[in-house]
């Protein structure tokens, strides 16, 4: 039985970070903005669809402005439902934020201010305060939304800094100023089970990091809440400790959003290489030709849609040898699976996927190596700026989610072999992308912890478009944005991802018709026969 097209996932959940895409070309029409399908969305993945109830309190900032003091400064507008507000938790956020539309969009951008729970309001630049966790105070900036190039629709989901679904449903129901009627469904923790939340949360990643050869502390690993503001402030760190805009190698098809948020809104020079033995030659000469030319490499490991292992240690000893840092995502491989920080310098985590698996909540994590040559650098700067943005409920959360996370991602690994057994030599089937029995299962082999598996995440290649959109319509189980779930999860990635550009995706062999099954902790036997009878509508398909 299919979930409703537009239904939140997990359903029912009004903080969901998933929504229902049953079918192929509900896809489609959400990839090219039918609206059609746009308008049955009740929700969706938070960075690709501003939630609705974050739309909301945007609004309802916007009048509060218009009705203030400042209200000069939306003097030039006719009327004020035609203005937005991007909604951050952080004034480093918000300044970020501001000078990107400001360059892209200058004649319809309006400013900041600081927006207070009792509903006071500050212009950003007067502002004192750095922010925090989003209970007290909220930065809006404020955008002509009909006019505005979709560069602040774009910045919400490169960055990952937008509040959370919780956090705007919080101020909805409490904040004096606000005009809506809505129900709380958001309990604030004390601030003793907050920090004690945080403080668990730090030590379980700590501990899933540290091997035998390698010890994280909980000081080492910094909280966010969204995985993309992990990456997008590891890329402060690589910025401001070198050189303004440093030149970057991206190594094999990283996750949409970590290339955006480096070229994008970081103007990082970005060299984009295939996760390949030959392009790690092609980095090493281009080393050699200009030694300085990169200051930092972002990889995954694997990668992420086809899980693809680099040589990480070969990139390791170019690192050491030219000088640029190595941040590495580990979300899809895990800690649980793979032994990787003593390669790195800085791993990033996207605590929204595995970690959390009820997918009803977001949060990212940074970990420095203690044993990198940048380690005191990084951790100074660190020390010096950094803001904890995660709202309270989202943590304490997220915290009582991972508490079987090891367990989950071994269950989800054995299901996962499983399901490639069954796909592999299939005669729709053209390729099964899974680390195990791929070219590079050497290299991810290198780093496997004792006991640990090769994940949950795989992606399939059928022998022809209508075969892969019988198999992906008639496959029960969820679909739709997002990984990592409890709960297989299935999506037609390209689309969701890189629909405006597949051309370009599939020089590197993301190819248009490529379908990722995110594999859950069901049992086994029945899962299995859901791929199968999916199979047999591929082969009745074509």
């Amino acid at each position: 039985m299919q979930i409703e097209l537009g239904s939140s996932l997990p359903p029912g959940d009004p903080h969901g970070v998933s929504v229902s895409l049953p079918l192929w070309q509900d896809t489609v029409g959400w990839a090219y903005r039918d609206e059609k399908v746009l308008e049955k969305l009740n929700t969706g993945y938070p960075r690709f669809f501003v939630p609705r109830i974050v739309r909301v309190l945007a609004q309802q900032v916007v009048r509060h402005i218009s009705k203030s003091k400042f209200a000069n400064a939306l003097a030039n507008v006719q009327n004020v439902d035609d203005l937005d507000a991007l909604l951050v938790p952080g004034k480093a956020m918000a300044v970020v934020c501001l000078k990107h539309l400001r360059t892209t969009s200058q004649d319809h951008t309006f400013g900041a201010f600081v927006i207070h729970h009792s509903g006071d309001i500050n212009p950003l630049e007067d502002h004192v305060g750095e922010g925090g966790d989003g209970t007290s105070e909220i930065f809006a900036v404020i955008f002509r939304g009909s006019s505005s190039k979709g560069e602040p629709k774009a910045l919400w989901q490169h960055t990952g800094y937008g509040i959370s679904s919780r956090c705007a449903s919080y101020w909805l129901s409490t904040a004096p100023w606000t005009k809506a009627s809505h129900k709380p469904d958001v309990e604030m923790p004390t601030t003793m089970a907050t920090v004690k939340a945080k403080t668990k949360l730090r030590t379980r990643i700590a501990d899933l990091l540290c091997s035998e050869k390698q010890t994280v502390s909980s000081k080492d690993i910094w909280l966010f809440h969204t995985g993309m503001s992990a990456i997008a402030y590891s890329a402060h760190l690589v910025s401001e400790n070198r050189q303004e805009k440093p030149g970057v190698a991206v190594f094999g098809f990283l996750y949409v959003d970590t290339f955006k948020v480096l070229s994008k809104i970081h103007g990082f020079q970005c060299t984009l290489y295939n996760a390949s033995d030959a392009d790690l030659d092609l980095l090493e000469a281009d080393l050699k030709a200009d030694p300085t030319r990169y200051k930092a490499l972002y990889l995954e490991f694997p990668g992420n849609p086809l899980l693809a292992s680099p040589n990480l240690t070969r990139i390791w000893k170019l690192s050491r040898e030219y000088g640029f840092a190595v941040v590495l995502d580990d979300t899809v491989g895990t800690a649980v699976n793979l032994d990787l920080i003593a390669h790195t310098d800085i791993v990033c985590t996207s605590l929204t996927k595995m970690f959390s698996g009820a997918c009803n909540a977001m949060g990212g994590s940074l970990a420095l190596n203690p044993k990198s040559k940048y380690y005191s650098q990084f951790k100074s700067k660190l020390e010096a700026v950094y803001l904890d943005t995660y709202f309270p409920p989202d943590a304490v959360i997220m915290e009582r989610n991972s508490l079987a996370f090891a367990e989950r991602v071994q269950k989800a690994n054995s299901n996962s072999e499983l399901v490639v057994e069954l796909l592999e030599g299939h005669p729709k089937v053209e390729q099964v992308y899974y680390p195990k029995g791929s070219p590079s299962q050497p290299y991810y082999d290198r780093h496997r912890r004792e006991g640990g598996g090769y994940g949950f995440l795989l992606s399939i290649v059928f022998d022809k478009p209508a075969s892969a959109m019988a198999f992906y319509d008639a496959l029960e189980v969820a679909k739709g944005p997002s990984l990592g779930t409890n709960f297989t999860l299935s999506c037609a990635y390209t689309l969701l991802a890189h629909a405006r550009e597949l051309e370009w995706a599939a020089k590197y062999g993301v190819v248009e018709y490529l379908a990722r099954i995110s594999v859950g902790v069901e049992d086994p036997e029945d899962l299995l026969g859901r791929v199968r009878k999916a199979l047999a509508a591929a082969e009745e398909a074509s």
